[in-house]
């Protein structure tokens, strides 16, 4: 007759409940883990879109403020730059731009490309321009690239237009009429009008009331 002990039973459930946990927790590792991951992955993502996301905001921001801070720039992939700080102003400065939030280190910069007009005005690429094509000085095509360690590289595009800097300034109206536009540079005469003085006063128009005439 096989007789066990209480004490050898109490050994032997204890040691398949020790055995029951350990795979329990394995299994447990094995499903949190990749979740841990692939949100931690989520995060990076969200912060590096959003990292980049600031800096082209800001190149509309410099571009609004003053369409010569960025058309000086040079052109072209290789010509990296971002943005500093000084006295609350951004500067456009060469190279890349590290960012550290947490435990990632970010990286963002920008380049510009010139961007091509066709006959009948609408953006046709960038340069160089195909034949017919011109250059639109007035036109620029940015580029943000961001990335964080062990990511593919991520990019925003978008094209930048001068339409609220002051382009042409005239202050000499002493040519008279008959000059009808386009004009390319700065000028001393208008089309037409009447009922004006514009020769008395260099840079000033005078409208003259019928008795003056």
């Amino acid at each position: 007759m096989l007789i066990i002990s209480k004490k050898g039973q109490s050994l032997m459930e204890i040691l398949i409940a020790i055995a029951i946990g350990v795979i329990m927790i394995g299994v447990a590792i094995a499903v949190i883990a990749p979740a841990l991951k692939i949100r931690s992955e989520t995060n990076e993502a969200k912060i590096g879109a959003a990292l980049g996301r600031e800096l082209l905001e800001n190149f509309r921001v410099v571009a609004e403020s003053n369409w010569h801070n960025v058309d000086t720039l040079a052109t072209g992939t290789n010509n990296t730059f971002y943005f500093t700080t000084t006295t609350n102003l951004f500067v456009s400065t060469s190279g890349q731009e590290l960012i550290v939030v947490g435990t990632t280190t970010y990286t963002r910069y920008f380049y510009i490309e010139d961007v091509c007009r066709s006959a009948i005005d609408y953006v046709s690429g960038v340069a160089p321009c195909n034949v017919g094509d011109k250059n639109d000085p007035s036109t620029k095509k940015v580029t943000v690239i961001f990335r964080w360690p062990d990511s593919e590289t991520s990019t925003f595009s978008t094209y930048v237009t001068r339409f609220k800097n002051q382009i042409f300034s005239q202050s000499d109206w002493s040519g008279g009429p008959d000059l009808w536009g386009p004009v390319t540079g700065t000028v001393s005469g208008f089309a037409t009008s009447s009922n004006i003085n514009f020769s008395s006063t260099t840079g000033s128009i005078k409208i003259l009331d019928v008795e003056s005439q």
